[in-house]
């Protein structure tokens, strides 16, 4: 036993000496030009069979670089016609290890060689081949004599591969490619399709169509037709308005209306009613508007009708506030829900939010004071910030040009004779201001530092924006006229959460 395992021993050892001399061998003989190593040579001189040297060639330890050509592109004829030579001399019938070697006596991954040989060697089935062993067939011949007739470099299986691919192809009817729509034509049928398309009947569609194109069949003109009418087209603001604009011109005319915009009468009149429906459209429910889509629900109603009932809501609005209402219902908070908020509840909760830090909101306790669901709470507090900005948004071009104007003339803003003729308040004004023109900086130096500055802004901070309330920087840098970055990292200085560092 023990001889055994020595002679074994010394087999395993003298295999990984003659590995090591292949590899170097292989490394002298490589040739960067062509990509690979000369085998013929590597295994006159180890004085062994060129497999045998393949099988010892180890590449996870090989300084030769492997070749990757996943293409057929990418292959040279050289290589082409090695790899042919070498799998029909060297190797024969090829198994599934030899194509491992093939890789490695070619240099190239081993999936690329077997891809590319694939390639190379297919039969082409010929016209008269095919008749030929089509006739053997009949005649009850098997597919491997048929193959002694005609044989093909790789196996019977090729042939028979080749054979039925060849039998797919129609070569008898000449192939005919269909007339592509150029632009000038699809303008032409579009033109017609706006004019005489009606639902449910498209003959007069048809007869002009294909008089206007004597050289295509009905199924072309057919199949373009529903492409245009099919065809998805987002219906855009500006087009929306254009139609309102040609209505108040023209009346319901829905014909011109779809000539001066290029589109066909039923979409013109589309685009206008959904331009009504828009207008028509708020975002907040109020309760009438509730207790008519409990009502639907109640009743069974789809939301469709639902949202024609109410008028001023889109059916995708009612669906998703009745799932809305069926979450509350499931939750017993519907009678919470259904009292109306006053001017009491609204500024208690204005002013229990305004106790706590942005972020820090603790709305289960502010329910809880007020009395309501914290959903209603959040919900309506969302309201009242959407109301206050878009009343802001809708004061902010009117104040701006009001400052503009005053600052042009002297130099200097009165924000009290604005806020008079605006009937705003003072500091609605100074929020709303977007004109920033001329406005100084205000950069701390110790020698140069202004106290009545400073507790300017600080006495206006105090007196408009008392803690907790959130300080409103715009409205700050328009009262002192100053930058709004230098006027947010002085009050920062004055407060002491900053130092002063001299960068100059």
């Amino acid at each position: 036993m023990e001889q055994a395992l020595a002679a074994d021993d010394a087999r395993v050892q003298k295999r990984a000496e003659q590995s090591i001399h292949v590899m170097q061998l292989a490394g002298r003989t490589y040739d960067e030009q062509r990509g690979r190593c000369d085998w013929e040579l590597v295994a006159r001189d180890m004085g062994m069979s060129l497999i045998g040297c393949l099988r010892l060639f180890d590449p996870s330890v090989s300084t030769v670089p492997v070749r990757s050509l996943p293409n057929i592109t990418d292959w040279l004829a050289e290589d082409i016609s090695t790899l042919k030579s070498a799998v029909s001399e060297k190797f024969g019938v090829v198994t599934a290890d030899e194509w491992r070697l093939i890789g490695v006596y070619m240099n190239i991954e081993q999936p690329d060689c077997f891809m590319a040989h694939n390639i190379c060697t297919f039969s082409r089935m010929t016209p008269d081949m095919y008749k030929a062993i089509t006739r053997h067939k009949n005649d009850g011949l098997k597919w491997k004599d048929i193959f002694e007739l005609y044989p093909i470099p790789n196996s019977v299986h090729v042939l028979r591969d080749a054979y039925h691919r060849f039998k797919k192809r129609d070569d008898s009817k000449p192939k005919t490619l269909p007339m592509k729509w150029s632009d000038a034509d699809t303008r032409l049928l579009k033109e017609l399709v706006q004019t005489y398309d009606k639902p449910g009947n498209r003959h007069e569609l048809l007869t002009r169509a294909q008089a206007a194109f004597p050289n295509r069949s009905q199924k072309s003109i057919l199949d373009k037709s529903r492409q245009i009418i099919s065809k998805p087209q987002v219906i855009t603001n500006d087009a929306m308005d254009r139609v309102n604009k040609l209505v108040d011109a023209y009346g319901k005319d829905w014909a011109r209306i779809g000539q001066e915009i290029d589109v066909s009468p039923r979409r013109a009149q589309r685009i206008w009613t959904l331009h009504q429906e828009r207008q028509k459209v708020t975002l907040t429910w109020t309760e009438n508007e509730l207790d008519i889509l409990r009502k639907c629900i109640h009743d069974g109603v789809g939301m469709a009708e639902a949202s024609r009932r109410i008028g001023t809501k889109t059916q995708f609005g009612c669906y998703f506030k009745e799932q809305s209402l069926k979450r509350a219902m499931a939750n017993n908070t519907l009678q919470k829900s259904k009292t109306p908020w006053n001017a009491d509840d609204v500024a208690r909760l204005l002013h229990l939010v305004s106790t706590y830090k942005r972020g820090e909101i603790d709305w289960t306790a502010i329910g809880k004071d007020i009395g309501r669901t914290v959903s209603s709470c959040k919900t309506k507090h969302g309201e009242l910030q959407r109301n206050r900005i878009n009343s802001m948004d809708n004061h902010s071009q009117a104040v701006s040009h009001e400052v503009q104007k005053q600052y042009e003339q002297q130099q200097s803003v009165d924000w009290a004779k604005i806020a008079q003729q605006l009937d705003l308040s003072e500091r609605e004004c100074l929020e709303a201001n977007q004109f920033n023109d001329g406005k100084i900086r205000w950069i701390y130096h110790p020698d140069e530092f202004s106290w009545d500055m400073a507790n300017r802004m600080t006495t206006f901070i105090k007196d408009n924006y008392p803690k907790p309330l959130p300080v409103n920087y715009t409205a700050v840098s328009n009262y002192m006229w100053i930058g709004m970055s230098d006027c947010v990292k002085m009050a920062s200085l004055l407060r002491g959460e900053m130092n002063y560092e001299n960068k100059a």
